[in-house]
């Protein structure tokens, strides 16, 4: 009695088994609801996830996973408000979960490619799974540097703004004309992306303290914190705002220049040993054919 092959078969199975698999995925993915967004349409601009055409997969992530993301989620979204909503103004929701598609897709490539590079399954799942984390924590990465760097730029920026602010209340301007004579003095930097934002709010019909307090909420440098919020306490109080300003442009000028020298102190330090270095080469250089010289005629 002939013996039934059972490789063929069992191909045969694993190739219904992985047909049926896609089918079900793909079936899944076509019943979640998706809003195309399209720069100039309705509704919200495209950001990232949609630059990379990932809205489906990221959608069907929140549609299931999204308990489980909550906290990640908000977190992100702090972040991206102090980085000034970067890539496209995508949400803290979003972003997790595009780092949870493009952490999976990690895992199934890379995961693969060892798999057929080393000749094991399991040398294959390992490493898709360390390195299939590499884009989540890039993009994590990248997130914390966004806010960073935003907070750097304000702080540099601060000063002149608070500067233009007082000068122009003591000539008798609003508070919501200063600031908008900053955003017109100051086109393309971070802290005319913000005083633009808070003059929007106002247009709106948000109260200049509400506005100034979704200010506050954006910013991470303590120094920009603290003077909005003296101005507004002084707007609740109605103490003299042009006194209040002033006495902080002053604390803050000197700071920067404790700052400054402090830093300055910390350079010369630094410079020493490259300063030396460059008088012993001259020295060398300078010394070097007569020493060369004295050599070659006996005298050492």
């Amino acid at each position: 009695m002939s013996e039934i092959p059972l490789a063929p078969i069992a191909i045969t199975f694993a190739g219904i088994t992985a047909a049926l698999f896609v089918w079900w995925i793909g079936d899944m993915l076509g019943s979640i609801q998706v809003v195309r967004r399209s720069a100039g349409g309705d509704g919200p601009p495209p950001n990232i996830v949609d630059s990379i055409g990932m809205r489906t997969p990221v959608e069907f992530v929140l549609t299931h996973f999204e308990p489980l993301l909550a906290d990640y989620g908000a977190q992100l979204e702090q972040k991206l408000i102090y980085g000034g909503r970067p890539f496209g103004g995508v949400t803290g929701r979003e972003y997790i979960a595009l780092l949870v598609v493009l952490s999976l897709f990690g895992f199934i490539v890379l995961g693969l490619l060892f798999g057929i590079a080393s000749g094991s399954v399991i040398g294959g799942l390992v490493a898709g799974l360390i390195l299939g984390l590499i884009p989540a924590i890039y993009f994590w990465v990248v997130a914390d540097d966004k806010a960073q760097d935003r907070k750097e730029r304000i702080s540099r920026e601060f000063p002149y703004f608070l500067d233009l602010v007082v000068m122009t209340q003591q000539a008798q301007a609003t508070l919501p004309e200063s600031l908008r004579l900053y955003a017109e003095a100051a086109p393309g930097t971070v802290m005319s992306e913000e005083i633009e934002q808070t003059l929007k709010d106002v247009a709106l019909g948000t109260g200049m303290i509400e506005a100034l307090q979704r200010l506050e909420r954006r910013m991470t440098a303590e120094e920009v914190i603290r003077v909005i919020r003296a101005v507004i306490q002084g707007e609740v109080e109605g103490s003299n705002r042009v006194e209040l300003l002033r006495e902080h442009a002053r604390d803050l000028r000197f700071r920067r220049w404790e700052k400054a020298d402090r830093a300055s102190e910390k350079l010369k330090a630094k410079i020493v040993m490259p300063a030396m270095m460059i008088v012993v080469s001259i020295l060398l250089l300078v010394l070097a054919p007569a020493i060369v010289e004295m050599m070659s005629s006996g005298m050492f």
